[in-house]
């Protein structure tokens, strides 16, 4: 009794004893956690354990982090490499620029509204040494190179001598002008960074509206469209070439033909909606700087105002006639659209608006009338020429129709007398095979010969009005046919196709590549015994099934010729495309001392 519980409680004892050890140890605390990890970007690294990617990582952010407590920027600035200090204690604002290309690149630009000048540094240069892979240089105004290409020449060192940087010069204020700091590795040139300080003014935007229009009686130009100043004023007269005396002057007379424009004064725009008006361009003449203008267009129609946000633009804007079409009174604005550093908060700067009001009227109602007995000789006219077209056309198409069917005839007529030739050609061709295994006294040989080629006859003969057969079919011919050659040849072969690629149910015109792999057999590797090797490919490529027998032979040059049955291959082929109009069997011939490689085409087969 003392042994059957000896046991069990044994492994209850042990348990307890580990579960107290287990208890006892002590689990490590956050700092203990913690210890040797740092936050680079917004991922913790462990530094006893990091990669070398992972370091390189913490020692940059190591030095942006030394180097933004003396007041340099690189948060904001792209690739963190170049970095701008403001002058201290000014009271200037900077807001932050489009993002501008140089060399394909994206970099920063920077507006500074005040007279603040800046310091520019590159915190990647360490060192005089590695100054020497750089070069940078300074552009004003797009225009003039104040600096030119040159390696950095004045390293310093932080505050607390930790860290050392290039430091490429501070610059000045200068009213409406703007610089531009390009830098690149001259080891590996993606290496690149640039920067741009503009001192010029947010200025509101400068407007001039086009009214884009198609006319009925001058020749579209290459742009489609004639313009009119959205300001233009209402023409009363225009001017007309005649002859008095002889002599060929301009006079004015009144306006014929009235137009669209209906504005008196330019501080009051007005136009119909003509069908020939398409659309309101906007060109901002003092565009392309370092900020947008937010687009917004209010309108007021039959008594209900809206407003639409239409975007941001800083050169041209195409106002569609979908956003004016009814009449009413619309005013579009231009509001200069600044970010703070960092890309937040958006601040449109309301007082710099540029407004551009004007009403659009309705259309002139223009009818125009015709007598009932026009009307009727127009209709007889119509029906009578119709009725006369539509009756040619079907006498044509039905002679057309007869015409194709004709030659389809003829071409399978053909194709099938082809097919007659090629039959008893392949049927010597094995016959004599069968009297050479005889003459050699192979009579086993001989017996498996004749059963391979009973059973290919028969298959023959009982396809022998179909002029397309399935791939599945093709192949176990081919496989018969070479199996059956192989016994007096003794060469290797194999029959290539995907299965899951290509359907074997899929039907190709029947025998087409049999003649080709007889001559294979025949001119390519009878002579190779054991060596020689055929290879039958199918493969599809798009809608293209793509059939190939390849051999090592010696290719034709070697031989005495290719023999009929190729000749009536290229005839069938022919003959084929003109019966399968849809699509084009293309055959291809390659042959030189190390073998043939016959390919042919079925495009748009599949």
């Amino acid at each position: 009794m003392k042994r059957l519980f000896a046991k069990p409680i044994l492994i209850i004892l042990c348990l307890v004893a580990f579960c107290s050890n287990a208890f006892a140890q002590k689990l490590p605390t956050y700092e203990e956690y913690m210890r040797g990890k740092v936050l680079v970007g917004n991922t913790y690294i462990d530094t006893n354990n990091a990669t070398p990617q992972q370091m390189a990582r913490y020692r940059k952010q190591v030095r942006l982090n030394k180097l933004s407590a003396e007041h340099y920027y690189f948060n904001w600035l792209g690739k963190q490499n170049i970095g701008v200090r403001f002058e201290q204690g000014g009271k200037s604002k900077i807001y932050e620029g489009l993002e501008q290309h140089n060399n394909g690149q994206e970099f920063t630009s920077i507006l500074i509204d005040g007279t603040t000048s800046v310091e520019i540094i590159a915190q990647n240069i360490d060192s005089e040494q590695n100054a020497g892979n750089y070069l940078y240089r300074v552009i004003k105004n797009n225009s003039q190179e104040i600096i030119g290409w040159r390696p950095p020449a004045s390293i310093k060192t932080s505050a607390d001598g930790s860290i050392k940087y290039a430091y490429l010069g501070k610059f000045n204020y200068s009213p409406g002008e703007f610089l531009k700091v390009e830098m690149y590795n001259i080891k590996n040139f993606s290496e690149q960074d640039a920067i741009l300080i503009d001192w010029r003014p947010v200025e509101p935007a400068k407007v001039y509206g086009y009214i884009q229009y198609l006319s009925k009686s001058s020749r579209i130009p290459d742009n489609g469209f004639y313009s009119k100043g959205l300001t233009d004023l209402q023409q009363t007269n225009e001017k007309y070439f005649k002859y008095v005396n002889g002599k060929g002057i301009v006079s004015e007379r009144p306006l014929q033909v009235k137009d669209f424009i209906e504005t008196v004064s330019k501080d009051d725009i007005k136009f119909r909606t003509d069908d020939s008006v398409q659309n309101i361009r906007f060109d901002i003449t003092n565009g392309e700087r370092l900020y947008n203008y937010k687009v917004s267009l209010k309108r007021e129609i039959k008594g209900h105002t809206d407003s639409l946000n239409l975007g941001e633009n800083n050169s041209r804007f195409n106002l569609y006639k979908e956003f004016w079409k009814s009449p009413g009174k619309y005013q579009i604005t231009f509001t200069p659209k600044i970010y703070r550093p960092g890309g937040e908060p958006i601040t449109l700067l309301r007082s710099l608006a540029t407004n551009v009001k004007f009403t659009v009227l309705p259309a002139l109602n223009k009818q125009r009338t015709i007598s009932v007995k026009t009307l009727g000789y127009i209709v007889i006219i119509l029906l009578t020429t119709g009725g006369f077209m539509f009756a040619m056309y079907r006498d044509s198409q039905k002679r057309k129709l007869k015409r194709e069917a004709q030659n389809r005839q003829i071409a399978t007529l053909q194709l099938q007398s082809v097919r007659a030739q090629l039959n008893p050609h392949f049927i010597f061709n094995a016959l004599a095979g069968i009297q050479n295994l005889m003459n050699k006294n192979e009579v086993e040989n001989a017996n498996k010969y004749l059963s391979r080629f009973a059973r290919l006859t028969r298959n023959i003969l009982d396809d022998g009005n179909k002029e397309l057969t399935t791939i599945e079919q093709e192949i176990s011919l081919l496989n018969d046919y070479l199996q059956m050659e192989q016994m007096r040849f003794g060469f290797e072969f194999d029959i290539e196709i995907n299965e899951q690629e290509i359907d074997q149910q899929i039907e190709i015109p029947a025998m087409l590549l049999q003649p080709f792999a007889e001559n294979a057999v025949k001119h390519g590797v009878s002579a190779l015994k054991e060596k020689g090797n055929i290879s039958i490919i199918i493969t599809k490529t798009g809608s293209t099934l793509v059939l190939a027998v390849k051999d090592n032979g010696k290719g034709f040059a070697a031989t005495n010729g290719t023999g009929m049955g190729l000749k009536l291959c290229e005839d069938r082929i022919a003959l084929l495309n003109q019966v399968y109009k849809n699509t084009n069997i293309l055959l291809h011939t390659a042959s030189n001392s190390n073998g043939t490689l016959i390919t042919i085409e079925l495009q748009n087969w599949l």
